[in-house]
C-alpha cells in the first residue's frame, strides 16, 4: 500500500580517492635543519609560514608547512578561505587521511633537509593533530612543540614525551592566550607532573599567536644542540 512517509536514510558510504594536497615551503632545499609546522584552525599554510621568514638562520633551515585537507570559505564577500585538520563528526576519516598526508610530508622533509635538527611544531588545532599523529609513529624528533594548544584526549603524555629527544612535553604559550589561561596551564602542568611526565612550559608576552622572538630562541637552541651533537659524533668517529 502506498505511503507518503520518506524511506529511511541509508548509512553513507566511504570511497578512497587520490587527491592533491598543499605544502607551503620556506628555506633552501639541502639546508642543514628541517622543520615541519602545522597551522591552526582557519589558517592557510603559506600565511602561517610568515614568522619563519623573519627570523635568522633561514639559509640553514628548510621549513615545510603541510596544509589541512579540509578548506572552507571564511568570508563570502572576499572569498577568503581557511583550512582545518579535522571535524568532530568525521574525525576517524579525517585522521586517517591526514596521517598519510603527514607521513608523506615528513618523508619529503627528510629528502630535502640535511642531517641537522628535525622539529615538529603544531599551533592551536595543528598542535592537536601533531600530538595525535606523532605518537602513532616510531619517529623521534629533536623536539615536538605544542604551541598554543593542549594535549588532546586519548594521547598518552608519556608517549608524546618519548617522541622528542628532549624527553619532555614541550609547551609554548602566550601569557595572555585566551584559550590557555594561567589556570588551565597550571592545571595541565600539575597533571603532567603528577603522572611523572617531564614538562617544559615556555611563555611569551602575547595572546593566541606565534611569536618571532620565542621562535628564534627555540630555533637557536634546538638547531644549536643538533650542531653540537653532530660535532660530537664526528669527534667520536
Amino acid at each position: 500500500m502506498p505511503t507518503d512517509r520518506p524511506e529511511a536514510t541509508l548509512a553513507p558510504l566511504t570511497v578512497t580517492v587520490e587527491r592533491t594536497a598543499i605544502v607551503a615551503q620556506h628555506g633552501p632545499v639541502g639546508a642543514r635543519h628541517g622543520w615541519m609546522v602545522l597551522h591552526g584552525l582557519d589558517q592557510r599554510a603559506a600565511a602561517f609560514l610568515a614568522p619563519w621568514t623573519r627570523i635568522s638562520g633561514q639559509k640553514a633551515r628548510r621549513v615545510l608547512a603541510p596544509e589541512g585537507l579540509s578548506r572552507h570559505i571564511l568570508d563570502t564577500k572576499t572569498d577568503a578561505t581557511g583550512a582545518c585538520w579535522t571535524t568532530i563528526p568525521d574525525r576517524p576519516i579525517d585522521m586517517e587521511d591526514t596521517y598519510r598526508w603527514l607521513d608523506a610530508a615528513a618523508e619529503r622533509l627528510d629528502a630535502e633537509a640535511g642531517d641537522g635538527a628535525r622539529v615538529l611544531l603544531g599551533f592551536s588545532q595543528g598542535s592537536i593533530m601533531a600530538a595525535r599523529w606523532v605518537i602513532q609513529r616510531d619517529r623521534v624528533w629533536d623536539a615536538v612543540l605544542i604551541w598554543g594548544g593542549a594535549i588532546p584526549r586519548g594521547v598518552d603524555p608519556h608517549a608524546l614525551a618519548a617522541r622528542s629527544k628532549t624527553g619532555r612535553v614541550e609547551l609554548v604559550v602566550g601569557d595572555r592566550d585566551q584559550f590557555a589561561t594561567p589556570e588551565r596551564r597550571a592545571q595541565m602542568k600539575a597533571a603532567l607532573s603528577a603522572a611523572g611526565v617531564p614538562v617544559n612550559v615556555r611563555t611569551f608576552p602575547g595572546g593566541h599567536r606565534l611569536d618571532d622572538g620565542t621562535l628564534e630562541a627555540l630555533a637557536a637552541e634546538l638547531e644549536g644542540a643538533a650542531e653540537f651533537e653532530g660535532a660530537a659524533d664526528t669527534i667520536r668517529r
